[in-house]
């Protein structure tokens, strides 16, 4: 066993993943859902018993390693690391890859830019100017050394000079990048920020993967924030700025403060509020909902903006919702941002907080409170902006709840707003895969019927008889069946599990799709399940011979043309016999 298979069989996929995502049990699997993409109805299922996931919804799957690779952004290396830590185990020497050399390198990068930031700001005469700008906002010292804050000097080359001295070379630092090619002259590139306030971009861990900067003259004709460009280590979507310093506070509060900017959290640390981090504005990602749904249960809001009129920030809270995480909003009063309430008054601020209010009590009363509730036309807009929020609830309590609450506000009856909000609903249907109650396109009818098959312990021999070959239409599902079935064979192997240990190791990722297939928990009894079997296996069949028919259809057309009457009495005798087959089929099923 190599050091890679020793780890993984150290670490349990279950564990790893439900830290990350909420798993509930779902027969032999554990079902969720999907932090890769938005989803109503859990799709997401992870096995146990084969150490693997796979998304039905999105097609993402593989084992513990692909799962951190993808959620986190590690290579390999960085994988492997981790999860030999968990895992108790030493490493010998690993040779890195290319790409995890060249990550290695951005780090470094990043992590001399910031010195180089932070000594302009803290000790060169440069940075006097940012200096008395961050303490005119009430940020002193202690604070640009808690965040790494840090300014970018006036001038077109500093810091890529400063970097070269260190022996990094500029198409590195470009792919970093901190600097930008200059239009026309191969080979020339000039420092990304210059005059601006730094702000270092961390992962949980505190790594930088890029940065933020700000202009110090709020009248400047250019853009109020830059931040770094997409790079191989920086991804703004999957970040939350101050998370690494707030991440120990969420977990202990079971709560985050959601603001939308660096200063935001800044001034609610100098408050005492600690659990708070930064979308870097109101659009929300799918990457920045699952790190927080994984160490919280409950958001509380505070956005400058009016959520009700922001079709970004409702998008976010759509996203919380599906997650699972409960939303609160803080009314913000007369102050413009938290910045300004934290600042100004950090008391009151953290009173806003503990007063927030559920995120859909917030949607009804800031509709109602603009719109007229006792007129035709107010209730008409009311309910043209709160329906569709509510009908995206995905619990059937909390919306029954609000869908009351509506109607109380508007005076309609409870019956006609539920009506008009499932109107409104966008919810996903069921599966056309018959006893399947969870969309799943990704999942065929043989898929169905051989994940069916495996789902049993014992092994019942005559379902095996049922098919043939032939049934099949999918390589994966002819090639497995064929298999299985040989194997089955030999009286020494007594259970499933068994015998699918011995199946060959190129249908390892197809038996791993079948053990993944979310199958209905009624499927626990055996009578139940023996029918679904012969049902699916029923459909398959007739399938089967519906295309034999259209293959003997398209023979007999030829044997007529060449007037071969041998050729044509055979085929009619097992055209006919073909046909007999189906109506018997249909008539038991």
């Amino acid at each position: 066993m190599d050091q890679v298979d020793e780890v993984k069989s150290k670490v349990d996929i279950v564990e790893v993943i439900s830290s990350y995502i909420p798993l509930k049990k779902a027969g032999r699997n554990y079902s969720g859902l999907c932090p890769f993409h938005g989803e109503k109805t859990p799709s997401f299922m992870v096995s146990p018993e084969r150490q693997a996931f796979k998304c039905f919804g999105c097609g993402e799957g593989g084992d513990v390693f692909t799962f951190l690779e993808k959620q986190e952004g590690w290579d390999f290396k960085e994988t492997l690391e981790e999860l030999a830590k968990r895992a108790g185990v030493t490493l010998r020497d690993f040779k890195p890859t290319k790409q995890s050399t060249q990550k290695e390198k951005l780090l470094e990068i990043h992590k001399l830019s910031e010195k180089f930031y932070n000594y302009i700001l803290l000790e060169h005469k440069s940075g006097e100017r940012a200096r008395d700008y961050l303490k005119n906002r009430g940020v002193e010292r202690d604070l640009w050394e808690k965040f790494g804050i840090g300014f970018a000097p006036k001038g077109w080359e500093n810091l890529a000079g400063f970097l070269a001295k260190h022996k990094f070379n500029l198409a590195d630092i470009s792919t970093a990048g901190l600097v930008v090619g200059r239009s026309g002259r191969a080979g020339s590139y000039y420092d990304r920020f210059r005059e601006r306030i730094m702000f270092p971009l961390k992962d949980s861990r505190g790594v930088i993967m890029g940065f933020a900067g700000r202009v110090l003259d709020a009248n400047a004709k250019e853009a109020k924030y830059v931040n770094s460009p997409q790079t191989p280590i920086y991804n703004k979507g999957s970040l939350l700025f101050g998370l690494d310093l707030a991440r120990n506070a969420i977990r202990e509060k079971n709560e985050a403060v959601l603001v939308e900017g660096e200063f935001d959290v800044i001034s609610a640390h100098k408050a005492g509020v600690l659990n708070v981090v930064a979308s870097k504005g109101t659009a929300l990602t799918e990457g920045q909902v699952a790190i927080l749904s994984r160490i919280c249960d409950k958001v509380i809001v505070c956005f400058d903006t009016d959520l009700a009129g922001d079709a970004a920030a409702r998008r976010g809270i759509e996203l919380l919702d599906l997650a699972g995480v409960s939303i609160r909003v803080a009314d913000m009063g007369k102050f413009k941002d938290p910045d300004e309430f934290a600042q100004n008054d950090p008391a009151g601020f953290a009173q806003a907080l503990e007063k927030s209010k559920d995120v859909y009590d917030y949607f009804i009363d800031s509709a109602s409170s603009r719109f007229n509730a006792t007129s035709s036309e107010g209730k008409k807009k009311i309910g043209r902006e709160v329906l569709p929020i509510l009908g995206k609830i995905t619990d059937d309590l909390v919306r029954a709840h609000y869908i009351a609450r509506l109607a109380k506000v508007l005076d309609l009856d409870v019956q006609l707003v539920s009506e008009a909000v499932s109107k409104k609903s966008t919810f996903i249907g069921s599966s056309d895969v018959p006893g399947q109650g969870v969309v799943n396109k990704q999942v065929s009818q043989e898929d169905y019927f051989l994940a069916l098959l495996v789902y049993k312990e014992d092994i019942v021999s005559d379902f095996f008889e049922i098919l043939k070959a032939q049934d099949f239409t999918s390589d994966s599902a002819k090639k497995f069946w064929v298999a299985l079935r040989g194997i089955i064979k030999d009286p020494k192997i007594r259970t499933m599990s068994r015998a699918v240990g011995k199946l060959p190791k190129d249908l390892s990722d197809y038996c791993d799709h079948l053990y993944l297939v979310n199958l209905s928990l009624e499927f626990d009894d055996r009578e139940l399940w023996a029918q679904e079997v012969i049902k699916i296996s029923g459909m398959i069949k007739r399938a089967s011979l519906k295309r034999q028919l259209e293959g003997l259809s398209q023979k007999l057309k030829e044997a007529q043309n060449k007037e071969n009457d041998r050729e044509i009495g055979i085929l009619l005798a097992q055209f006919g016999k073909i046909s007999e087959d189906i109506r018997q089929l249909e008539a038991n099923s």
